[in-house]
């Protein structure tokens, strides 16, 4: 890349997907790193972007969900423009591994990453690519190893034990699948199962954001409760474009304050910090309060939790 090419990502990155670019700018590879901007429900200003993509535009990079507010990324969209200006489109997956079915050929990504902690496993990072950028992208490696991908673009022996680890997640998924009823037949491939599985995840969680938003179990929502400065989608009629975690201020309290009540009186952890993400710069906080709910969470968990949260202030 020359000094003249730009990068794009967005304003709710994680910085893991925003400082090597920044550092790219730093190092006078590319001119400058452009941010598709927020609007108001968090959500990414998709008529902006296109304002932004242009001839010299050499990498989309985008979180295909927002680890902070829960948005999903319109990767479509924003992939389409990418191609149409020949820029590599990269997708940074790790908020959206746990929640969803991810399919890289129907993304049409040159690149995607995610964490395996996050989706239930051991520490590791795991990257899809293209066979063409693979063979063609120059790579750190030892020199003994080999010039081909995959082992080109790894710096020694592999750490079994994240494989191990993951193998066991996928037995999990598998064994989820199974227990829902999906391909009893027994004819389905283990792909097949994984995916059918996270399709079923990705709806319980529409039911979970529904349960959060609007309220369970005779207690009111977030969107009710006038104390809770609830950020991200709030449209309960659109939840399938969030996942089920959620960014929220108690007014009059501190974030610190409120998880540790929270904790104390009825046992449920929180976090409060920025956790990496753009986005608290964009909305001039310092940190958020961030309850994020995977497949294992159950509607009876959210009726206690929102029963806390309705008597936080008491």
């Amino acid at each position: 890349m020359s000094g003249s090419e730009n990068a794009i990502t967005t304003e709710y990155e994680h910085y893991a997907n925003l400082s090597p670019w920044l550092e790219l700018k730093s190092q006078g590879k590319i001119s400058e790193v452009r941010h598709i901007r927020l609007l108001e429900d968090g959500s990414l200003d998709i008529a902006q972007y296109h304002t932004l993509v242009d001839k010299k535009t050499k990498i989309v990079s985008v979180a295909a969900a927002a680890n902070l507010l829960g948005n999903k990324t319109d990767l479509q969209e924003i992939g389409k423009a990418a191609r149409e200006v020949g820029a590599l489109f990269i997708v940074d997956a790790v908020h959206t591994v746990p929640h969803g079915p991810v399919d890289v050929q129907s993304i049409d990504c040159d690149f995607l990453i995610f964490s395996a902690y996050k989706l239930f496993s051991s520490h590791g990072a795991f990257m899809y690519g293209k066979q063409e950028h693979l063979k063609r992208l120059q790579t750190y490696k030892v020199a003994p190893a080999p010039l081909i991908p995959p082992s080109k673009w790894e710096w020694g022996n592999r750490d079994h034990t994240v494989f191990a680890a993951f193998s066991a997640v996928i037995d999990h998924l598998v064994w989820l699948s199974l227990k829902l009823g999906n391909s009893r037949s027994g004819s389905s491939s283990r792909a097949k199962l994984v995916h059918e599985a996270m399709e079923a995840v990705e709806q319980y969680g529409r039911e979970q954001s529904k349960a959060m938003l609007g309220g369970f179990g005779g207690y009111p929502g977030l969107l009710d409760m006038p104390h809770v400065q609830l950020y991200g989608k709030k449209d309960l009629k659109k939840v399938d474009e969030r996942f089920p975690t959620f960014a929220f201020k108690v007014k009059d309290m501190s974030d610190d304050s409120v998880v540790r009540k929270i904790w104390e009186r009825y046992s449920i952890a929180m976090r409060t910090e920025n956790y990496y993400s753009k986005a608290t710069e964009v909305f001039n906080q310092s940190g958020f309060i961030r309850p994020s709910l995977v497949h294992y969470n159950t509607l009876d968990e959210i009726a206690e939790f929102l029963k806390a949260m309705n008597d936080i202030q008491s």
